[in-house]
């Protein structure tokens, strides 16, 4: 399986310093996140900004729409009228019809699972129909959310998409693994003292996912004989280190490791520092300037380092991705030819 398409789109970025003077970010976490801005996307509709990200996606792609046999959106928050299919709008905004499509909802792992689903359904494609295109976008601007606040391990919730299409014959790069667990000990971090229903959002309840958070430590300060910021990053590393053994390359073959956009502590806890790698080998310093793009960070990142020259044939790159679950995915891509779009 290969990438034979990639497009991403980026709002404008709003400082962080501007916003600590306007009293949304605290200082202290601005000081300890290194954090330098984040993409803020206004009143622009999820669905919109992913068909945005799609047609860069479907001209970068030899086959373009016409080609695309199944299309997976991926999504964190809030798409649009609820009991709806953006999926389907994408679709028609895109001009594809005669294919299948369905929404994947596994939180800022939304892509790297469509990747893992992608594999599976490849050879099922119909033979005038045989990519698959993957979407995903998410706008943070809510009364319900506070993106400043928005998450523990120094996250801060951006708004983007990105879309990467998928072949079965040749692309820029060769999906070479793909490894995905769940860790159910830690599904309560995400949930808190939440209620399992009436869900919050239909309740006018404003979600606070540092609280859950919180809430969750207070009540279970060990899992499974360990502290729960020393599971998570185990999670993580083990999850990362399966995908490389599957690829049957070594850790310091990697190039490249592309995690979620959070603060250098973390990015070095749960994911540089079990692998022996030096953080300059991820992104996070490309990644402060951004935030948390829910799904679209590692994706985000690769267009980037395409677009920027920083990949050569032969390259390997990690994608790793962790959700509430605790969800883990990671993905080993090997470049097989640098595009001529970069």
């Amino acid at each position: 399986m290969f990438l034979s398409g990639l497009g991403c789109w980026l709002p404008a970025a709003y400082a962080a310093s501007e916003a600590v003077a306007a009293g949304l970010y605290d200082a202290t976490a601005f000081a300890e996140s290194g954090l330098r801005g984040v993409l803020v996307a206004g009143a622009e509709p999820p669905p919109d900004m992913a068909v945005r990200a799609a047609r860069t996606a479907l001209g970068r792609s030899p086959g373009g729409a016409a080609a695309i046999g199944t299309v997976l959106h991926g999504s964190t928050f809030y798409q649009g009228p609820e009991m709806w299919s953006p999926s389907a709008y994408i679709m028609r905004e895109l001009g594809i019809s005669g294919a299948g499509s369905t929404e994947i909802r596994n939180g800022c792992n939304s892509m790297l699972t469509g990747v893992e689903l992608a594999a599976g359904l490849l050879s099922y494609q119909p033979e005038d129909r045989p990519d698959i295109l993957l979407t995903t976008a998410d706008n943070f601007n809510s009364p319900m959310f506070n993106r400043w606040d928005s998450g523990p391990m120094g996250v801060i919730a951006a708004d983007a998409a990105s879309s990467v299409v998928l072949s079965a014959t040749a692309g820029f790069a060769r999906v070479d693994a793909v490894v995905s667990r769940v860790y159910p000990e830690f599904e309560a971090m995400a949930r808190g003292d939440e209620p399992l229903f009436p869900p919050t959002g239909s309740t006018g309840r404003r979600i606070d996912t540092v609280e859950r958070a919180q809430q969750f430590n207070e009540r279970v300060r060990e899992v499974g004989g360990t502290s729960v910021a020393d599971g998570i990053a185990r999670a993580c590393s083990e999850t990362a280190l399966a995908a490389v053994a599957e690829a049957d390359i070594g850790v310091g073959d990697l190039r490249w490791v592309l995690v979620p956009n959070g603060d250098e502590a973390t990015t070095r806890n749960c994911m540089m520092d079990p692998l022996g790698l030096d953080v300059s080998r991820s992104q996070w310093e490309f990644g402060r300037g951004i935030g948390h793009a829910s799904s679209s960070d590692q994706f985000i990142a690769l267009d980037h380092l395409l677009r920027t020259g920083r990949l050569d044939a032969g390259d390997h790159v990690l994608l790793f991705g962790g959700a509430p679950g605790w969800s883990a995915v990671a993905v080993i891509l090997t470049v097989t030819e640098p595009p001529s779009w970069n």
